[in-house]
């Protein structure tokens, strides 16, 4: 690991990390790092603990002990002085026991300094002196109580032999002082150093530790806070309905994961978006011979928009398909109609013939009074004519009836088939709000299923208009129809009349053959009945002309109609 490595998180690293990896490698590495802190802090207590230990429990105690010797030691020399030179035998004798006291401590003395000393040479060396002070001492004290050692002998015996041993004790112990001095002075820098090289390393480690921490903490916020608010926008892009989302980060962390899932996402609904508007748009052209393009792209919950693609292209293909049929009725029951209003004008045609030629009879019947038979039997034969013609204008005129009885079905038919329309367009609509709905609770992911819901509500809507327009083109052409049925009804009513009035001239001709003498009154009658005649011929003609301008008009709406549907591809059609 370089210096970096040590005061820096690796960004390339913590990038292809997850996010747990990259929290909790970040927390391990600031963990292992207060570990080894406080390791060296417990290292550091415990050499400086050790180092104090070592110099109460051995220096000390030992430069104590080899100080309470060498009092010890001097004062056996006092006790000897102080015996030497005491007045009384009391006095001397209690010094001589302090003496004794004295010797016996000395061996106390041995076994506590072997436990604080560990310099067996130095040890033994001081054992040795001590003996030899401790026998000099013990001949000494036989001096004081022989009898014959006087107080010179015993001070040059002290003097000579004693005290050089005690100062041979004396300088062994401040040999040992020394040495003792000199180990806790090793100990005391040994535990300088150790605790400056532990402090050191710990503040070392310390300052790393933050630096890491620092570079960590913003390796880690900059690694999770940059893809997710780059995510987030395009989130927030895709609520307000745009799909063109360019999203940069790519990474194997769960937020790369999330970004990918999330380009796939927008790439997935643009294409569909893209094919519902291509499929919309055809639709919009009048091609209904599919729903969708691209079926393969609406899988899941999307292929409920295939289905009513697929629906919405079925039901109007039917519907065109009912529409296209009904027109073609209308169509051929408009010609039907067109033919009969042709004979009826043919027939008017005729009966005018007929009527010029009744008045030239009844001229000649007024002027050639003497031919009257001849002439009533004439008018007779006129007269068994125009009743002939006027059963043909009847029956036409039932034909005409039939025609607008099948026109008017033909009508009602189409009619059904625009409220279908309706219908449809109702349930297509009905469907967009559903849709709508559904991406209202889906929140912001879902603004883009309302885009298409609106396309699919104005299609319905194009369509219950285009029905609605079919539904008033049936209804005036129905009025039409009911316009001409009055008509033909006024028609029959007339031929009626002018069977009757037919049938009373010839029953006027045949009695004036008979009745001579009532000829002029016959003729007058014959007169206005021609005059009725001529009225109803008048009144025929007209219907005549109006049922073939309302059959005329029906057959162009009719190929209007067939021209509007052949605009439009349906399936199997």
């Amino acid at each position: 690991m370089n210096i970096k490595g040590l005061i820096a998180a690796d960004k390339n690293k913590l990038k292809n990390q997850s996010v747990a990896s990259k929290v909790s490698g970040i927390f391990r590495n600031a963990s292992i790092r207060f570990a080894l802190v406080i390791a060296f802090m417990v290292v550091t207590i415990a050499t400086a603990v050790w180092g104090v230990y070592s110099i109460y429990s051995r220096d000390l105690k030992a430069d104590n002990l080899q100080g309470e010797i060498r009092i010890d030691i001097q004062a056996l020399s006092k006790h000897f002085l102080w015996a030497l030179s005491a007045t009384t035998d009391e006095v001397r004798a209690s010094e001589l026991e302090k003496i004794s006291e004295a010797f016996s401590d000395f061996d106390g003395y041995k076994e506590e300094l072997s436990k604080v000393y560990d310099n067996e040479t130095m040890i033994k060396q001081f054992y040795d002196h001590l003996a030899v002070v401790e026998s000099n001492g013990k001949t000494l004290e036989g001096m004081f109580s022989d009898g014959h050692s006087t107080n010179e002998d015993i001070f040059e015996y002290f003097d000579g032999t004693l005290y050089p041993s005690i100062n041979d004790v004396a300088s062994d112990l401040k040999t040992v002082s020394a040495e003792i001095a000199e180990h806790g002075k090793a100990v005391y820098m040994r535990t300088l150093v150790t605790t400056g090289v532990s402090a050191a390393l710990s503040f070392l480690i310390i300052l790393t530790t933050v630096l890491f921490i620092a570079s960590g903490g913003s390796a880690l916020a900059k690694s999770i806070v940059e893809p997710v608010d780059e995510v987030r926008t395009a989130a927030r892009d895709m609520s307000e309905g745009k799909l063109d989302i360019n999203i940069e980060y790519r990474a194997e962390d769960e937020l790369g994961e999330l970004a990918h899932d999330l380009r796939k996402s927008t790439r997935y609904t643009a294409s569909i978006v893209s094919d519902i508007s291509e499929s919309l748009g055809r639709m919009a052209t009048g091609d209904f011979t599919k729903g969708t393009d691209n079926p393969k792209l609406y899988i899941g919950d999307y292929s409920a928009i295939k289905d009513a693609l697929e629906d919405i292209a079925d039901r109007l293909s039917t519907t065109l398909t009912q529409v296209r049929e009904s027109s073609s009725q209308v169509s051929a029951g408009a010609q039907n109609m067109s033919e009969g209003a042709t004979a009826l004008a043919e027939g008017a045609t005729d009966q005018a013939a007929a009527i010029q030629q009744l008045t030239a009879s009844v001229s000649t019947v007024t002027e050639q009074t003497r031919n009257v038979a001849d002439a009533a039997e004439q008018s007779n034969e006129m007269a068994q004519k125009v009743k002939e013609d006027v059963d043909t204008s009847a029956r036409k005129m039932h034909l005409v009836t039939d025609a607008m009885t099948r026109i008017t079905e033909a009508s009602k038919e189409i009619e059904l088939v625009t409220n279908s329309i309706e219908a449809i367009a109702k349930q297509t609509q009905l469907l967009a709000l559903n849709a709508s709905i559904e991406a209202a609770r889906a929140g912001d992911a879902g603004k883009g299923f309302a885009v298409v819901a609106g396309e699919i509500s104005q299609l319905a809507n194009q369509s219950s208009e285009a029905a609605k327009n079919t539904h008033q083109l049936i209804s005036d052409t129905m009025d039409e129809i009911s316009n001409g049925n009055e008509v033909v009804d006024e028609t029959k009513a007339a031929l009626e009349l002018v069977v009757e009035s037919v049938n009373h001239v010839s029953e006027m001709m045949t009695t004036s053959g008979n009745m001579a003498k009532d000829q002029v009154t016959s003729m007058e009658q014959i007169t206005e009945g021609i005059e009725q005649i001529s009225n109803v011929v008048s009144s025929n003609s007209a219907t005549a002309e109006e049922s073939s301008a309302v059959s005329q008009q029906l057959s162009e709406e009719s190929s209007m109609l067939n021209d509007l549907i052949d605009k439009f591809k349906v399936k199997n059609g």
